[in-house]
């Protein structure tokens, strides 16, 4: 079996609970998800395969980047790919293995140390994890956000900001959403922003 593949690297993590900690990134290709509107917030840019490469491929890749530490699995919609025979190999190799997907299928019972959920509709599947991860769209209300929390169990929520092709964003809207809504205390959600752009990083 060989996955589209469009590039293996190595950076820092730039969004969510693991900010700013050095990771291998493994960019598959494909996204059965459709079109959406936050295309340029997506990883997998320009979403085509770069190569085709089996589990044990990638795994060798990985280990000429970085002989241990955690592999991040990413895309595209890396879903769309039966991802055991990686997960297993790189596992195998003694890596952690963290996954972001969109939720569209269920990964449960998957050997992940860590599963960020980026929803794009309200009927998304995989609704627990440890991380949910709503990207703002222009335009979103609480109850939009309210729809795809619904039914979940994640240990952590944040609000991502959506970078426009100019570069500007709508931070300042997801900041006031946070300071509106989160009350009680320590809200349950969070400010996610794509940090490894300001940093210059992949």
């Amino acid at each position: 079996m060989k996955f589209p593949v469009t590039t293996i690297f190595r950076s820092l993590q730039g969004e969510g609970h693991f900010v700013g900690y050095p990771m291998t990134f493994v960019r598959l290709a494909g996204c059965s998800v459709g079109e959406c509107s936050i295309r340029n917030e997506c990883d997998e840019a320009p979403w085509k395969a770069t190569d085709r490469f089996g589990a044990d491929e990638i795994v060798a890749h990985c280990l000429l980047l970085a002989p241990e530490g955690v592999v991040c699995i990413t895309g595209g919609e890396p879903t769309d790919h039966d991802l055991v025979p990686l997960v297993s190999g790189l596992r195998d190799a003694g890596y952690r293995v963290h996954l972001e997907t969109s939720g569209v299928r269920s990964v449960t019972g998957m050997p992940l140390e860590w599963l960020t959920v980026s929803p794009k509709t309200p009927d998304y599947v995989q609704r627990e994890g440890h991380t949910l991860k709503v990207i703002m769209r222009p335009g979103m209300s609480w109850s939009d956000i309210s729809a795809l929390d619904a039914g979940t169990s994640f240990f952590h929520r944040y609000l991502q900001p959506l970078t426009q092709a100019d570069g500007t964003s709508n931070v300042n809207e997801v900041i006031r959403l946070l300071f509106d809504n989160n009350f009680g205390g320590i809200g349950r959600w969070a400010l996610s922003v794509q940090a490894h752009k300001t940093w210059g990083l992949p």
